[in-house]
């Protein structure tokens, strides 16, 4: 008897270390980048929406993740919508689109905090590297799906550009800039078994 009780322990001890282990994790099914600038006659908005369709990524949650791991956003600086084609080209223009075509964003952890999140992004924009660290996701429920939401403030001066005098050859900009990060998540579970690969993105504020 004492021996086969010995043996079930054993062999359920076996089966916990052999059984993959589970972690929490969303799923981003798009996201949205918004960039804010303050005028003397108001302020502009330039935005871009990922149109990936049925793509969707898996962001593991509660640790640090290796850069093979990571979800990376790749966001093309001249599909940005400011508002009209003269916008459109002075943003694209500040950025130096011409040399740098693509801004990055590379989710290098999140962390549940409560109902919402805390993470740390790379921030690729201009040939100019930017990690944040404690950037602060949202949870915000809509119709469609939920959404984690992080506003990021930055300055022109602090990635290295040169604030716009004119945009438009009509007004002047402010140095500071506001960033809008929207994920748009599965309805899909979010603690599931950790597979072989995994795609995520961060970034740091």
């Amino acid at each position: 008897m004492l021996l086969i009780r010995i043996f079930l322990v054993t062999a359920s001890m076996l089966s916990a270390a052999l059984l993959p282990a589970k972690e929490e994790f969303v799923i981003v099914k798009g996201n949205k980048i918004t960039v804010q600038a303050n005028t003397t006659l108001g302020s502009i908005n330039c935005a871009y929406t990922s149109t990936s369709g049925n793509q969707k990524d898996t962001l593991y949650l509660n640790r640090q993740l290796p850069g093979k791991d990571r979800l990376k956003l790749s966001v093309p600086v001249e599909k940005f919508s400011c508002g009209n084609l003269l916008l459109n080209k002075d943003f694209a223009n500040t950025l130096n689109a011409k040399r740098y075509p693509y801004t990055y964003i590379e989710v290098l952890s999140l962390r549940r905090q409560g109902k919402d999140y805390k993470g740390e992004l790379k921030l690729d924009l201009a040939g100019k590297t930017i990690l944040l660290e404690n950037v602060h996701f949202s949870t915000v429920k809509t119709q469609g799906a939920d959404l984690l939401k992080s506003n990021i403030q930055l300055n022109f001066s602090e990635i290295g550009l040169e604030t716009p005098r004119k945009m438009g050859g009509l007004f002047k900009v402010d140095d500071e800039l506001k960033v809008s990060v929207e994920l748009r998540l599965s309805n899909q579970q979010q603690v599931g078994l950790l597979p072989n690969t995994i795609a995520t993105y961060s970034k740091i504020n």
